[in-house]
């Protein structure tokens, strides 16, 4: 306070003194700033200082030639923590985002919200508007909904699989390279209920007529599935025809259907995800055999994919059934409580069969 009572009485007196008296007593002021800057002390300035200096930013454009203790840049710097300082005081009534609606209004939004899940936030601010004269915008109305759980209406890829598993095979290629570059098929197919390999077997060039004679192999004792899900490969033959109400969209898919009986299901383009249970064993496949050796031929190939299936089978333990796909006999029956732990090797080694014998 006491330096604008200075200011305001300097600006007084220069209001009653002559235009020399003026010119000399800035001249003296300026001489001292002058000796003032050779120093080495650094000017100590308060809050009403910084205030003055600012405000004078504001009044006068030629504050910048009077400046002397500080640089132009710390003033501005001034400015602007004061502009902040007053905005964050002003943001501090806690009103801060958009107003809350009434608890009488929220009640109603969840409640209808719940008690029909099909409604989306334009329904029902429309049904609050016309009923109710209640408004409130869509995006308020989505914040307060009811999320509903209940599943969706029709039948998913997942319900279907779950409900036909007894009658459901599934297929697919795998691709296994040898230390000659060479590209070896790996065919499987699995029965989805019990996980169990059907049939694997191994091929340098697979055509349509020799994947019709692997499924022939796998119906040969009438025990043949209802339904074939394979991928689009271009090996079943890219056809896409309708008879009799029904759509066939490879060659393969119209020979199941007339000559074995099966309804070949190809999966959706780009969806993997829906023949997952092969997916997941071609992966169990790799990690647990065909990576760890270097191939020589094809008859190697199948060789070592033969004997992990016998072992995938019989003896190893699914975790998706909690079971063994088609146990030994001898794992079909109690082991014996006082007995001997044997370890079997697979494969030279990489995995083991473990037993308890007497």
């Amino acid at each position: 306070m006491s330096l604008l009572f200075t200011v305001i009485r300097a600006a007084i007196r220069t209001l009653f003194t002559r235009k020399q008296a003026l010119l000399l007593e800035n001249l003296a002021l300026r001489q001292q700033l002058a000796a003032y800057r050779r120093t080495s002390e650094r000017a100590r300035l308060r809050s009403s200082d910084r205030v003055f200096w600012v405000g004078l930013s504001r009044l006068w454009d030629g504050w910048p030639s009077a400046l002397v203790i500080v640089k132009l840049e710390t003033v501005i710097r001034w400015h602007r923590k004061g502009f902040q300082l007053f905005w964050r005081r002003k943001s501090r009534s806690g009103k801060v985002g958009r107003p809350r609606i009434p608890r009488r209004h929220i009640a109603f939004i969840k409640r209808i919200s719940a008690d029909n899940p099909g409604w989306g936030e334009d329904w029902i601010a429309l049904e609050l508007h016309l009923k109710f004269r209640v408004e409130h915008s869509t995006s308020t109305i989505r914040r307060y909904m009811v999320r509903s759980r209940r599943p969706r209406s029709g039948h998913r890829w997942r319900t279907f699989i779950r409900t036909h598993q007894e009658e459901i095979f599934a297929c697919d290629f795998l691709i296994q390279h040898t230390a000659w570059f060479d590209l070896v098929y790996v065919f499987v197919v699995m029965a989805i209920s019990t996980r169990r390999i059907v049939l694997i077997n191994v091929t340098t060039s697979p055509t349509l007529d020799w994947v019709k004679q692997q499924i022939r192999t796998v119906t040969a004792f009438g025990e043949g599935p209802r339904y074939l899900i394979h991928d689009n490969d271009g090996i079943f033959g890219q056809f896409r025809e309708r008879q009799a109400g029904r759509c066939f969209r490879c060659h393969f898919d119209r020979w199941l259907f007339e000559v074995m009986g099966i309804k070949g299901i190809p999966i959706p383009y780009g969806a993997p995800n829906a023949n997952a249970h092969v997916e997941r064993f071609h992966r169990t496949l790799r990690e647990a055999a065909l990576d760890h050796f270097i191939f020589l031929s094809e008859g190697h190939v199948r060789r070592v994919c033969r004997e992990f299936v016998e072992y995938y089978n019989r003896a190893r333990p699914s975790q998706a059934i909690g079971a063994i796909p088609d146990p030994y006999p001898e794992l079909q029956i109690s082991p014996p409580r006082e007995g001997k732990l044997v370890a079997l090797p697979v494969l030279g080694g990489l995995e083991h069969d473990y037993r308890l014998v007497a």
